[in-house]
């Protein structure tokens, strides 16, 4: 057998095996099948309850989302129910199509050592997998980036075609950060085309048409929303080390010295956009000379200067799971920098090999321990189902039910609709809390839950005077899902 043939079947065999080890880490997750914790609840009220037309508008509880998701979402609903499993089918499909994507991206610029790294911290990466199972729109951003980016990079995306018309006017409705990919393809096409640029300039009018329909429609009540602007504000103007470092900690979730990886992966551009072979240059194909190989590389770095850019802009925050969908790119251009090593000259072969082997274990180590810990002792943050549940089964009529704010969309979610409730007021004053609570004396069974408790004073203070007023009859406490369910005697 040719030994190149060889080598090509193990390297298939090995990315493929790191794939089906990416969609069984999904699979895990999404049949761990924890409850809905606040963000997730907040976004499945509104997909349950609005209509067609309501989910076009603005949100309730300042939520965004994009439309072309939040339609997809109440087509499954409407189909499988409105459980859990099939609120996150759709995220768990983007995640799961992501991987394949990602492959077939990444192994047109990256050699084996390069190209099985970066495949396995995209297929182990604890975020990817956990927001493959998140009743939010993030790995469905993954998914759009990844496959405008795939897209790009084929032979026929240089010339200009109806196809890039249609992709464009549709990418930005199902993905918000599709709009900076979107702008950075826009920008390499233009310079590709910069001898008769107005076919490209008509492109991108029609796009930038679509986008201000969709801002219109949709965004224009997330920009104007001061709480979220406050919310995110310390994540704009942000210097570009710290944006990065941020970015590979959280949630590239390359936690180990990110600035060191960060100056790797800028090592790793640098390797993709300025290699002598570049992309297809063992093929002879007219068609692939159509394709300038440099440039599909310069798309991934102005991808993250856009949104940096945008940031500084305070348009968008570059922060934790709005830049999810830059977690691949990261992870490609880590695969570059171990691709560097692993081909530096001859006389080096030995120490750079053996460098680029223990970059690629200190890029894993991390991610991996997560991830196993994780398959096989999953974490069930804010897991309220269990504690909806005893209290839907020992409610009494007549029994007086104190629903902390934080706790209100889950509560929603999960209780029986027909138990009445007091929903607590926004945590801002403990002694506000006090005296609803204080409201609630002479009645001879009052329920208190607790879940999303942003201020660890808030529960221990209201239990403890719950205590100083009552009796303490039954409890079900998960600490470490952060639920606190009491039923008190408070005559």
């Amino acid at each position: 057998m040719n030994p190149f043939s060889r080598l090509s079947r193990v390297l298939s065999f090995s990315a493929w095996a790191l794939i089906a080890l990416g969609l069984l880490l999904r699979l895990r997750q999404y049949l761990a099948n924890r409850s809905l914790w606040l963000d997730e609840a907040m976004l499945a009220l509104n997909i349950l309850h609005k209509d067609v037309w309501g989910l076009l508008g603005r949100l309730d509880y300042e939520q965004g989302a994009p439309v072309g998701f939040l339609l997809l979402e109440k087509l499954v609903v409407t189909l499988l129910g409105d459980g859990e499993r099939a609120l996150r089918l759709l995220p768990f499909l983007a995640g799961c199509a992501s991987l394949i994507l990602f492959y077939l991206l990444a192994r047109q610029f990256l050699s084996p050592a390069g190209l099985l790294t970066a495949l396995a911290l995209l297929a182990i990466s604890p975020m990817l997998v956990y927001y493959a199972s998140e009743v939010k729109q993030y790995s469905s951003d993954v998914f759009v980036a990844l496959l405008l980016l795939y897209l790009f990079t084929r032979p026929w995306s240089q010339r200009l075609s109806y196809g890039w018309l249609v992709a464009g006017l549709l990418a930005s409705w199902f993905s918000h950060p599709a709009v900076f990919v979107l702008a950075a393809i826009g920008l390499m096409l233009l310079w590709q085309h910069r001898q008769r640029p107005w076919p490209v300039l008509m492109l991108g009018a029609a796009w930038l048409a679509s986008i201000g329909l969709l801002y219109l429609v949709n965004l224009r009540g997330l920009a104007q929303n001061d709480s979220l602007r406050a919310y995110w504000g310390e994540y704009f103007h942000r210097d570009p080390l710290t944006a990065l470092t941020g970015l590979f900690a959280n949630p590239a979730g390359l936690t180990l010295a990110p600035a060191l990886l960060v100056g790797m992966a800028l090592i790793g551009a640098g390797f993709l956009v300025f290699q002598k072979t570049g992309l297809h240059a063992h093929s002879d194909s007219p068609e692939h000379a159509l394709l300038q190989p440099r440039n599909p590389a310069l798309v991934f770095l102005l991808v993250f200067g856009v949104t940096y850019l945008a940031s500084w802009l305070e348009l968008y925050p570059f922060a934790r799971r709005m830049i999810l969908f830059l977690v691949p790119l990261v992870y490609l251009l880590s695969g570059a920098a171990v691709d560097f090593l692993w081909h530096t000259p001859l006389r080096l072969r030995f120490f750079s090999r053996l460098a680029a082997v223990l970059l690629a274990g200190f890029l894993l180590y991390q991610p991996l321990v997560i991830s196993t810990q994780d398959f096989f002792a999953s974490v069930y943050p804010e897991h309220i189902r269990p504690a909806v549940s005893y209290l839907n089964a020992n409610y009494r009529e007549g029994d007086v039910v104190y629903v902390y704010y934080w706790a209100v969309p889950a509560f929603r979610y999960y209780a029986d609709p027909e138990i009445p409730y007091l929903a607590g007021q926004r945590p801002k004053d403990l002694h506000i809390l006090l005296k609803e609570l204080d409201s609630l004396r002479g009645q001879a069974r009052v329920w208190v839950l607790f879940s999303h408790v942003t201020d660890i004073n808030d529960h221990d203070g209201l239990v403890a005077h719950l205590d100083t007023i009552g009796q303490r009859l039954d409890q079900v406490v998960e600490p470490l899902a952060n639920v606190y369910l009491y039923l008190y005697d408070l005559r």
